[in-house]
């Protein structure tokens, strides 16, 4: 009787806390942009008006920002996106709702308690303390407030000019004589660079002083680029990098403008320093010798070493930001240097046709490597040809100040050096560990029983004998994977099966992404049993670890297991099948597994009726094979075929029936029940923080928001 009586309580409480009966609402003042990419996609890009974050959006999830007032459920919420775009995107929105709530579009902030309760115990460790410690050394902003007042009345007064067609070809003439001109004054030798007014240290001292002024200037031309584009620049102000001064501007809100704004926002930094380095260069040539033109000489020579780096495509700065932008290949150097490192020669020494997009890696990859080599040989050059000798005049002077300055900038080249020397350090030893442990018996037990239990929780091998299990997972090998990696290539033959460890992986089809994967997930099963082309590309986006197994391995292991065989043979065509189904794309392999062992497979003859017009819906049905009839009042509604669904809205609530569906032929179904259904999105939104963003899914034309309508 009390159990009785406390039921329903228990019940009220069950939804009350459940995630997928939360009810989300979005912040006001949401500002929201559609902008298309190169190849004519539409994506939106939206702002937070509470914290100035933005996001990308398929137009399909935007869709659902309109929903999101507080009176419908995380589960309305995903039927409602089902009726519109008959995908059953569970993680998708579970996903949305989580990123939406971690840069603050919903009402509700982000808790984290144990992250804040981590930081708190691990606040005064000595490893933190020195991570805290590197971080400042590498960067440390010192923010001004205010910029983008003062930066709107520069742009009115007189910033507008610099966006004008006559100024940009003045400019243009500017970028071209600048250089020519500084290496006519070089040749004439009328001017010395590190020395002013006979003093190594008033040259060194001039020096960080100027490059300080381009990279503000830099900076700036960044900030007017902003406001010409109509955007606001949120925060600027000034750093340390590396030990070393430095300004900032946060151009984010210009990604609200059209993609030709955001451009010209990139440009806009490296051309300024460009013009002034040529107005520079011009004064210097122009005028007789002496102080001032002393002074525009080094100006110059600062103004263009730092617009060429910046121009650069082969350096990861403005440059090489615009060509990623302009071709809209995201991990472009990466991918291309680990196209360089491995696949190209093996291509290459097969006599193999590189494809277009191949034959740009290959070469970026080569450019950015032949730069790199030429790049140290030139700075090893101008150390010991001019800086060497500078630093140690100003020493050699036994002036305080002059070795004070020397000591700076040792500090300031050694800072960076350091830094990347203990970089390297940790990896070194770490991967001298990782060999040591692949030497060890022990170690290689651990493995394979890490192995072995990843295995085990892929459904596909769950079922093979304990035996046989143990051989697979000590069958199958451990592979790093560095970011840009493609581990496998969409068209290619495939024949290994890979079981993440750990790390992120973009799956990409048609050089468009599709999905992210991350630990636990797994691709190429269906290698294992044919050498097919792969459907996909699949690139690590991150340090990763895979574990593989080949064909050849598998075809040994399981040579003499007929039964075993046919079973994964039988499993692998039916996950396959289930993976094609439209409703289903947006599956990662996990989900789709939950998803899996879920649904029931029914068979229903000729004739027979499947659901019953007025009667209670508790099942949601996909067509796997034949066809059906819905009926309502003895009237025919419509016929559906293998891939459709109906019953959809017993997901939702348990309504009755709208109409009867008979099946005309023998008909193979697919059932899901609404309590499974509760059950399955729970799982997925407890998994939200886990799920990578899908910004960049095939997107569908945008349609206007309807009332939710049941079937």
């Amino acid at each position: 009787m009390i159990e009785a009586a406390r039921s329903p309580w228990w019940e009220q409480l069950a939804r009350a806390i459940s995630p997928i009966e939360e009810r989300p609402r979005v912040v006001d003042g949401i500002e929201a942009v559609c902008q298309t990419s190169r190849d004519g996609r539409a994506y939106m890009v939206v702002r937070s008006p509470v914290a100035n974050t933005y996001l990308k959006l398929d137009p399909r999830e935007f869709e659902l920002l309109a929903l999101m007032d507080g009176s419908r459920s995380v589960k309305a919420l995903v039927v409602a996106y089902f009726q519109r775009h008959g995908v059953l995107a569970l993680p998708r929105i579970a996903g949305l709702v989580g990123l939406l709530r971690a840069h603050r579009f919903l009402t509700e902030p982000p808790l984290d308690a144990l992250a804040a309760l981590e930081c708190r115990l691990r606040r005064w460790s000595a490893g933190v303390l020195f991570a805290r410690l590197a971080r400042g050394l590498v960067q440390t902003e010192i923010e001004v407030r205010g910029v983008d007042r003062v930066l709107d009345g520069w742009y009115r007064a007189w910033g507008w000019l610099l966006f004008t067609r006559s100024i940009a070809l003045a400019g243009t003439v500017l970028g071209f004589l600048g250089p020519l001109l500084f290496l006519l004054e070089l040749s004439r030798a009328r001017y010395p660079l590190f020395r002013t007014g006979g003093s190594y240290v008033a040259g060194l001292v001039l020096l960080l002083l100027l490059e300080l002024l381009v990279l503000t200037v830099h900076e700036l031309g960044h900030g007017l680029a902003v406001k010409h584009a109509g955007r606001t620049v949120h925060r600027a102000g000034f750093l340390l990098y590396y030990g070393l001064p430095a300004a900032f501007v946060d151009t984010t809100d210009v990604w609200m403008a059209p993609r030709r704004l955001r451009l010209i926002t990139s440009f806009a930094g490296p051309w300024t320093g460009l013009v002034i380095g040529g107005l520079a260069a011009l004064g210097a040539w122009a005028l007789p010798a002496g102080s001032l033109g002393a002074f525009l000489f080094v100006w110059c020579f600062v103004s263009l070493i730092n617009t060429l780096a910046n121009f650069n495509p082969l350096l990861e700065l403005d440059g090489y930001y615009l060509l990623v932008d302009l071709i809209e290949k995201p991990m472009l150097r990466a991918r291309a240097l680990t196209f360089v490192r491995g696949p190209l020669w093996t291509r290459l020494r097969q006599r193999q046709r590189l494809s277009g997009e191949e034959q740009f890696f290959a070469w970026f990859g080569l450019a950015t490597l032949v730069y790199s080599g030429l790049s140290l040989f030139l700075a090893l050059s101008f150390w010991s040809r001019w800086l060497l000798p500078a630093l140690r005049g100003a020493w050699q002077s036994d002036q305080p100040l002059a070795r004070l300055v020397v000591l700076l900038v040792g500090l300031a080249i050694a800072t960076p050096l350091a830094l990347a020397a203990w970089a390297g350090v940790r990896s070194l030893s770490a991967a001298v560990a990782r060999r040591l442990i692949l030497l060890n018996g022990r170690a290689a037990a651990r493995r394979h029983r890490a192995m072995l239990d990843a295995l085990r929780a892929v459904p596909l091998w769950a079922g093979l004998p304990d035996g046989q299990a143990l051989e697979v997972a000590r069958a199958m090998r451990a592979q790093d994977v560095p970011p840009g990696t493609e581990v496998v290539r969409q068209g290619e033959p495939g024949d290994r099966f890979y079981l993440i460890d750990y790390g992120r992986f973009e799956v990409l089809v048609d050089g468009q992404p599709v999905a992210r994967l991350g630990r636990g997930d797994y691709f190429g099963e269906r290698a294992l049993l044919n050498r097919a082309p792969r459907a996909a590309t699949v690139v690590a986006v991150e340090p990763s670890r895979v574990f593989w197994l080949d064909q050849a391995q598998f075809q040994a292991l399981l040579a003499h297991d007929l039964a075993t065989r046919a079973r994964l043979e039988a499993a692998v065509a039916y996950r396959a099948e289930v993976a094609a189904m439209p409703l289903f794309r947006d599956l990662r392999p996990v989900e789709l597994d939950l998803l899996l062992a879920r649904l029931i497979p029914i068979r229903v003859e000729a004739g027979a009726a499947i659901i019953h017009q007025g009667e209670p819906g508790d099942r949601f049905y996909i067509i796997r094979s034949g066809s059906v009839q819905v009926e309502r009042d003895d009237h025919l509604l419509a016929t559906l075929g293998p891939g459709e669904t109906f019953g959809e809205i017993a997901l939702l609530h348990n309504v009755p029936r709208t109409a009867t569906v008979r099946a005309v032929e023998p008909t193979e179904l697919l059932a899901l029940e609404a309590t499974d259904f509760h059950d399955l999105l729970a799982s997925y939104f407890g998994r939200a923080e886990e799920l990578e963003r899908l910004s960049h899914l095939r997107l569908a034309t945008h349609h206007r928001l309807d009332q939710i309508v049941a079937r």
